[in-house]
């Protein structure tokens, strides 16, 4: 049986927070963010709580994609994403807010999140666009065709109502939008400090756009 794209529902939240984790788990700027164990364990809480708000948010899709257990009727949920959908400049709305555990740096949270919004200012301005802000996938079930499904969506949504689509990607992800007809807008950066580390690093990732 094929994969199958779906709109996620709340019960697909927990399941959402535990891809997330395991396929971001290891990346340097959330290691940075949530620099133990245990803030790491509540933040998966925390990614399941914003999960539930998203899907009952109007101005956001969250889509999963189910495969088959060993070709049976039962299926798992093997990866998701979020698209946040275009918002006229005059229209009053307010995302669902992310709600942070005990023990995240909030310095290099902040500056990570500032540094992300100037770039998405820098690629469309106000214009109205599709952003996929998180897409993720069970390690266990990548090459499948996951992702490209979701990105797909988007692209598809954007060619309706002609309005280009926005995201922000690591730098190893990025061949794979390249191919889907996205175009490099540029090479953003935050520079911060670990405790213990002599030296500053650096976090980078590249914005996108599709017209």
């Amino acid at each position: 049986m094929p994969i199958s794209l779906a709109f996620a529902q709340h019960a697909d939240a927990a399941r959402i927070a535990e891809i997330h984790m395991a396929a971001f788990g290891s990346n340097e700027m959330l290691l940075a963010q949530f620099p133990t164990s245990f803030v790491r364990d509540a933040l998966k809480k925390c990614i399941e709580l914003k999960a539930s708000a998203d899907i009952d948010d109007p101005k956001t899709t969250v889509l999963i994609i189910r495969d088959s257990i060993s070709g049976g009727l039962e299926t798992k949920i093997i990866a998701f994403a979020k698209w946040s959908l275009p918002v006229p400049v005059d229209e009053n709305y307010t995302e669902p807010p992310w709600i942070w555990p005990p023990g995240t740096n909030l310095k290099i949270l902040d500056g990570w999140t500032e540094k992300s919004e100037e770039a998405q200012s820098r690629a469309v301005g106000d214009a109205p666009c599709y952003r996929l802000t998180f897409m993720g996938t069970d390690p266990e079930y990548e090459r499948r065709g996951a992702a490209r499904m979701m990105v797909q969506w988007g692209i598809e949504q954007c060619k309706k109502e002609d309005v280009p689509a926005y995201l922000e990607s690591t730098l190893e992800a990025a061949p794979f939008y390249r191919r889907l007809g996205f175009v490099d807008v540029e090479k953003f950066s935050l520079e911060y400090r670990i405790s213990g580390y002599d030296m500053p690093k650096v976090y980078e990732e590249i914005s996108f756009i599709y017209r």
